[in-house]
């Protein structure tokens, strides 16, 4: 699509969207509105026809690797610092190593001081072994003088127990250790070209060739030693040690060293482009084409599931409203995809996840609208008349609650990265969609039927009494019982310790292979092949914990926990021996020290939202209200890690998203209930205040107990259907979904009343002064009510 394309039909549909907003008039609103939602969603379709969406490597396969930079010592031996120049040394070296045609979709980017983010989509299950050697794989490349006695004096150095001031013993691959130069003679920085090709006499050799300095110091080395041996050494190993029978003034200079052809290939590239610095993978992810497309398979059923639950509860909730709401949702969907497509976000398991947490998310603000709706039309209004009164009431909650779920989004995606970052981004355009879909699309929908007299009555469903409940006399019941549920969730933390946490916290490997349909791997031929195996280095893979997944729309799947080195060798043996068993697999390695700063990043993310939302709560409300909900909302936070726990999961930083997502709809609910109680008291009802609040907050009963299906319905269906990444995304949220529909009613307006009775705080009278300032001096939000978007 072409960018000036683009900018003018967005210019374009925002002039639309302004004058949509600032008109009052309801025929030239209903025009503008349904031009402004066929448009949008027009160029949304477009957009994804043309350009498409962009898939994580979770979905289409691929690696994902984070390299951290290790200090270097200079000529002198002293240990150097990593600097900022040394990591775009470092991304242009790889780059040139892991894409040298530039064909390949590879994206390296900086990660904090000094860390490398590398994501390669598409990658093969072949290529991820050679890939990892050569991030790894420094290739310092040096030349050397051998010591002419080496061997003897080498036993000489041993006997006697003395070290040689200028020489150094290393390891020969051809062979017994030499003696070689403690100080290179040349360095390899010279080399400006390298390539491998067979000899039919020495095998796979690589040629090197040297810039024009390079090759007149190599022949002048060559010259002054001739007759001697000259070590060519590859990070501190000599690959060969040819015999200088003349001076080399060529430019250029071979080793040999019983290459296979693709050891010597590599080296080829590698020597072509040293690092400086030498680099080690401190996290990994590796997930093959199969798993990636099962994913994918999985992702859309669930999605589907999700949404026909949705309206199946819609329509029976609400008839003809229920399916204009529906309407607005897919509108809402085609609007996050085709954003999605247009950015070129890239979409992630995770992402798939935040999309069927939008589709609740989004008949959320349909319900509220709607019970608004049910209540005007019982004070003997007209539907019409209902309908305006209806959307302007509605609008305050609707933008406070999805303003602080933006809030923990945005920093979701401030602090996340790779998969996580992905359902960061599908949450916060789902968001500004759905608005968009229940404020605009679903009253324009409305206009249209009622204009057209197909729409005469609201015929719904009431599935709570329309009376006044004491809620407020059980808050110490409903307190104490969320004490001990907190005591047992920290309890549950307590007792686990660290194994609460997963990889992404205090390092290792996973590795989850799924399973054809049918197939089986029994415990004991798992332990009997797993047991023996050693890493690339030779060592025990150590001990690892396999565990057993259902998998409703595939195979089952096993995840195997284990150490950080022993990944991808089970991963190996595993397809080797099982290929026919095996339909795809995924590796996670997470070293200990990006874990350790995983951890302290996550609590610092929390720690901000809350404090984020609690100030946007204090300039928005009174202070009792703003203290009410932030404490309902730590309520909800802290009791989901132990009950995930206690249900058999381990804290990853895919929990910290959901602890966020659970924050912003938490807050969402306690907004409604204490908009409605301000609402209340404005109006100046009868009764001292803890009536008045009971009364509002049996008003939005029937609002809190219908948003909360519709939000569990689609996390439901990734409990029965999704798979493990899933599973570990929908428990926490509806733990927190659960949590903050409870904590809404019976913990954050108790809070409110024992509060302004303890500090002597009259909430009427703060109410009213609030009333008062807004009424006198409207904001931007009571414009946008006043003129109906």
């Amino acid at each position: 699509m072409s960018p000036i394309f683009t900018f003018l039909f967005g210019a374009a549909l925002l002039m639309i969207l302004l004058v949509y907003v600032g008109t009052t008039e309801l025929k030239r609103k209903r025009i503008l509105g349904t031009l402004l939602t066929v448009l949008a969603t027009a160029l949304a379709l477009y957009t994804i026809e043309k350009i498409g969406l962009k898939k994580g490597i979770d979905l289409q396969g691929g690696s994902e690797f984070i390299v951290e930079l290790q200090p270097s010592p200079d000529a002198d031996g002293k240990i150097k610092a990593v600097y900022p120049t040394d990591i775009q040394q470092a991304i242009s070296i790889l780059e040139k190593r892991l894409n040298p045609n530039g064909e390949k979709d590879l994206l390296l980017a900086p990660q904090g001081e000094n860390r490398i983010l590398i994501q390669m989509p598409g990658v093969t299950e072949e290529e991820v072994k050679n890939v990892r050697t050569q991030i790894e794989k420094v290739a310092k490349l040096e030349f050397r003088m051998v010591h002419p006695d080496s061997a003897s004096e080498i036993a000489q150095l041993k006997a006697s127990g003395t070290l040689s001031v200028d020489h150094v013993e290393m390891k020969s691959k051809e062979g017994p250790p030499l003696l070689v130069k403690s100080r290179p003679d040349l360095d390899g920085k010279y080399v400006s070209r390298s390539y491998a090709y067979m000899d039919p006499q020495k095998g796979w050799t690589i040629i090197l060739e040297f810039d024009s300095k390079g090759g007149e110091l190599f022949g002048k080395l060559t010259e002054a030693n001739v007759g001697r041996q000259l070590g060519i050494i590859v990070d501190g190993e000599v690959f060969s040690a040819p015999n200088l029978n003349e001076a080399i003034f060529g430019g250029s200079a071979s080793i040999t060293g019983r290459f296979k052809e693709e050891e010597a290939r590599a080296l080829a590239t590698i020597l072509e482009n040293p690092l400086e610095n030498p680099m080690a993978i401190v996290s990994e992810s590796s997930v093959s084409a199969a798993y990636g497309e099962s994913s994918i398979n999985q992702g859309k059923w669930v999605a589907i599931a999700g949404l026909i639950m949705t309206t199946c509860f819609m329509l029976f909730i609400y008839r003809l409203a229920g399916l204009i709401a529906i309407v607005g949702v897919l509108v809402n969907l085609s609007l996050l995809f085709g954003g999605m497509a247009l950015f070129q976000f890239t979409l992630t398991m995770p992402g798939i996840a935040g999309i069927v947490l939008t589709i609740g998310m989004a008949i959320d603000a349909n319900v509220l609208i709607y019970e608004r709706l049910r209540e005007e039309m019982a004070n003997g209004k007209s539907l019409a008349a209902a309908l305006e009164s209806a959307y302007e009431k509605a609008f305050s909650a609707i933008a406070d609650s999805n303003i602080t779920t933006l809030i923990s989004a945005a920093i979701l995606f401030a602090i996340s990265g790779g998969l996580v970052k992905g359902f960061a981004i599908t949450l916060i355009i789902g968001l500004i969609s759905s608005m968009f879909g229940a404020l605009v699309v679903t009253r324009i929908i409305f206009m249209w039927v009622i204009e057209k007299g197909i729409l005469k009555k609201l015929t719904t469903t009431s599935i709570i009494p329309d009376r006044v409940f004491d809620i407020l006399s059980k808050a110490p019941t409903f307190i104490i019982a969320s004490l001990v549920v907190t005591a047992i969730s920290f309890g549950a933390l307590i007792v686990k310790g660290k194994t609460s946490f997963g990889i992404d916290f205090r390092g290792g490997a996973i590795v989850h292979v799924e399973l054809k349909e049918g197939k089986n791997i029994a415990d004991s031929d798992l332990d009997a092949l797993l047991k023996p195996l050693t890493t690339e280095d030779g060592k025990s893979i150590g001990s690892f914990y396999p565990q057993r997944k259902a998998n409703a729309t595939g195979g089952d799947v096993i995840a195997i926990r284990s150490e950080f080195e022993a990944g991808p060798a089970i991963e190996q043996a595993i397809k080797s021996k099982y290929q026919d068993v095996v339909q795809g697999t995924q590796v996670s390695r997470v070293g200990a020290s990006i874990g350790s700063d995983a951890a302290k990043v996550s609590i610092i993310a929390l720690l901000v939202a809350l404090f984020g939302i609690f100030m946007y709560l204090v300039l928005r409300f009174e202070y009792a209200f703003a203290l009410g909900a932030i404490v309902a909302l730590f309520h909800d936070v802290l009791m989901v890690p132990g009950l995930c726990v206690l249900f058999g999961q381990e804290l990853s930083l895919i929990h910290i998203g959901a602890l966020l997502t659970i924050a912003g709809y938490s807050i969402n609910d306690t907004i409604v209930v204490f908009d409605r109680i301000r609402e209340t008291i404005q109006q100046g009802g009868k009764g001292g205040i803890r009536q008045l609040m009971n009364e509002a907050i049996c008003k939005t009963l029937s609002r809190t107990l219908l948003t909360g299906p519709t939000a569990l319905a689609p996390m439901v269906v990734l409990l029965f259907l999704g798979n493990p990444a899933m599973l570990e995304f929908a428990l926490p949220i509806t733990i927190g979904v659960i949590l903050g529909t409870y904590s809404s009613i019976f913990i954050a307006s108790p809070l409110v009343l024992w509060y302004a009775k303890k500090t002597g705080t009259s909430l009427r009278r703060q109410v009213m002064e609030t009333h008062l300032a807004e009424t006198i001096t409207p904001g931007i939000g009571d414009q946008l009510k006043e003129s109906g978007a």
